[in-house]
């Protein structure tokens, strides 16, 4: 049996987490089945057994959404029926609209569904999204299974697109190892941290999604208020171009350049460190599937303001301290609440309880993702 996974998709932010971590827990547990494993050239290395094949496409190719609909409807079918495949398993929000082999579709962004991000793009972005959000519909109503990361983006999915609620839906929580972050942070990370005051961290790539709006109203709030802090942002001009310069701009603008940090991407094996010399998780983002960063925070006991959307609350559950989405003056009273010793103490025992709730292992997330293989194919 050999399974083909198309994970063109995974260039940044939770998709190369998940792929990262997948990938060697699956050829740990599963030497039965053969796997090929469509990735872009810039992917990174990884140490795999022989019966997982990483296929590199150049990122040109993988990247450039038109070219990817031509392969995905065209090439990717025709490949799947010459070649015999036993089925394919498609991890980055979109694949083949038809399919002769049993298909596993996998929904991991959000975007494509969230009402405040779509009413809050213009143009050719809203074009292309809607585009994006109908092929991925197609491609739902004849998959054998829509695999989603929480309820909550399943719901969010079904509620926009009606007419794939009747659709098979399953919801599978992505997993957490503290081992594959547990790297020193380099010094030139380690020297921006050297700063007094309260260190607040939103770990997150840059989107439009993401909430840095309200975030930056908070931090207003905030220093109005007296509080003395920094803002460490894990954002990088490589995530979105224009979008970073204009939230640089914003930031002056605001008077916040003292207090406000960004980054860039910090290699995912230095994170847990990060988390521990950082005070609190702020969240504020508007529109998520899963959510990596609330997870690694309550494991390492890092306590958490979040925006109080359905996913947020479905992950972290009393792990988190929550306030209205948009709201932020009462973002910024959370905030000064959670550093507040006592709470945020409390804060971090509830995250931590949370995360030893439940099973967030790698090996859990295999062991489930083998059984829908072997259900499906």
């Amino acid at each position: 049996m050999t399974i083909l996974i198309h994970a063109l998709g995974a260039n940044m932010g939770g998709a190369m987490r998940h792929l990262t971590n997948f990938l060697p827990e699956l050829g740990r547990q599963d030497s039965i089945r053969d796997y090929i494993v469509l990735v872009r050239e810039s992917f990174p290395e990884l140490v795999l057994p022989e019966n997982i094949r990483l296929e590199r496409i150049p990122d040109d190719k993988a990247a450039g959404w038109i070219g990817r609909i031509i392969y995905d409807c065209i090439a990717l079918p025709r490949r799947l029926k010459l070649e015999k495949l036993s089925a394919i398993v498609s991890l980055t929000n979109f694949g083949p609209i038809w399919s002769s082999v049993p298909h596993i579709f996998f929904q991991r962004n959000p975007v494509y569904y969230c009402s405040y991000y779509l009413n809050n793009i213009r143009g050719r972005e809203k074009i292309e999204t809607l585009l994006r959000r109908r092929l991925a519909v197609e491609s739902m109503k004849r998959a054998d299974v829509v695999v989603t990361p929480s309820n909550a983006m399943a719901e969010m999915i079904k509620e926009t697109c009606p007419e794939v609620k009747d659709r098979r839906f399953y919801t599978l929580y992505h997993g957490f190892s503290k081992e594959t972050l547990s790297e020193p942070l380099a010094d030139q990370y380690v020297r921006m941290l050297d700063v007094d005051g309260v260190k607040l961290l939103y770990p997150t790539h840059l989107a439009a999604h993401k909430g840095f709006e309200v975030l930056f109203d908070i931090l207003v709030c905030l220093k109005k208020q007296g509080l003395k802090f920094t803002l460490f942002a894990t954002i990088s001009p490589d995530d979105w171009l224009e979008g970073f310069r204009r939230y640089e701009q914003r930031v002056n603008e605001l008077g916040l350049s003292e207090q406000v940090i960004f980054m860039g991407r910090i290699p995912q094996q230095q994170m847990g460190a990060l988390y521990k010399q950082c005070n609190l998780m702020v969240y504020p983002s508007l529109c998520e599937s899963f959510g990596f960063s609330m997870i690694e925070s309550m494991g390492y006991g890092l306590p958490i303001v979040a925006a109080g959307t359905a996913i947020n609350r479905e992950i972290c559950g009393e792990g988190a301290y929550y306030y209205p989405p948009l709201d932020h003056i009462a973002g910024a009273n959370a905030i000064k609440k959670a550093i507040d010793t006592d709470f945020s103490r409390q804060l971090a025992n509830q995250g931590q309880k949370r995360a030893a709730s439940f099973d967030w292992s790698w090996q859990r997330y295999v062991c489930e993702f083998i059984e829908l293989i072997e259900t499906v194919a």
